[in-house]
This record gives structure tokens, sequence and C-alpha cells, in this order.
């Protein structure tokens, strides 16, 4: 298999004649001396007519007007479109997040707030003092007591270190 041997060739394959280099600019200079055509081009292909060269500054002297420059005002325009564009994005940002601001505040987003804030009991009656609480917002709901659903309760919501450390 050839394919695995290619990591140990050292050559690249290419060969140029012995003292190709050497030879190469007197062969060069020489076939330009004798005028010979190469690669079988004998002329350029670029024609001018004659006195062309002698005429043309008339011609263009004569074909020009006395207009007046127009003075572009680019860094003036770039002002104005950059601003235009900077308030209809600021406009548009506007409204898109008035869209969003929507959302309803749900009894667990209060419930997980209050229990991941650092808040005692004065900081918490201050901010329930600030709100408007309605009664009629609460349901009050009135179980009986007994003295199985405490026990049944503490037995399954404390641990009983806490309980006798107290």
């Amino acid at each position: 298999m050839k394919k695995d041997k290619l990591h140990n060739i050292k050559s690249n394959g290419f060969k140029t004649p012995d003292n190709y280099f050497e030879s190469f600019e007197d062969r060069f200079f020489e076939a330009l001396s004798d005028n010979k055509a190469i690669d079988g081009i004998n002329d350029a292909g670029f024609t001018v007519p004659e006195g062309y060269f002698d005429t043309i500054d008339e011609k263009v002297l004569n074909n020009l007007e006395d207009k007046p420059a127009v003075r572009l005002n680019t860094r003036k325009t770039l002002y104005y479109v950059a601003g235009i564009a900077a308030s209809l994005l600021l406009l548009f940002a506007i409204f898109i997040n008035n869209g969003d601001k929507t959302q309803e505040l749900s009894a667990e987003m209060v419930e997980t707030y209050f229990e991941n804030s650092d808040l005692d009991s004065y900081e918490l009656a201050e901010l329930l003092v600030n709100a408007d609480i309605l009664e009629e917002d609460f349901t009050l709901v009135e179980t009986e007591y007994k003295e199985e659903n405490l026990e049944s309760y503490l037995l399954e919501n404390t641990d009983i270190e806490t309980i006798l450390q107290q």
C-alpha cells in the first residue's frame, strides 16, 4: 500500500535540469535581444492613432465645463440617520418591555420571596403596614383543636431533639 508510506517521503517530486538557474538569465536576455516572439505573441494588441497624445490636452480642456463643485455633507447626514435609528430603536425597546411587565404575582412567588429573604418579624410587620390588605382578601379556615392532631403534626414536622432542648 503506497498510502501507508506517504509520511516517509523526503523529496517534493519536482526536478530541474542541472545548472538551469545559473544559465537562465543569460538565455532570457538572449531571447529578448533577438526580438523573438514570446509564446507566439508578436504584438501587444493595443494601438494608438497617430498624433493622439499631441492633441489630447486641447480636447480635454475644450470638453470641460464650469460647474460648481458639489460638497457632500456625509458627516451631517450620518448624524441624522444615526439619531433617527437610535430613537426608533429606543421607542421599540420601550414598547416591547412594557408588554413583558404584565406578569401576575402569584402566592408561590411571594412565599418563596419571604422564605429566601432574611426578614425578621419587625421588618415583615413594617412591610405589611404599608400594603393595602383587606380582610376580604383572606379566607380563614377554623379547624377543630384536638390533641391527637397536635401530636401528629409535631411528630411529623419537628425534630425531637429540638423539642427536648427547649
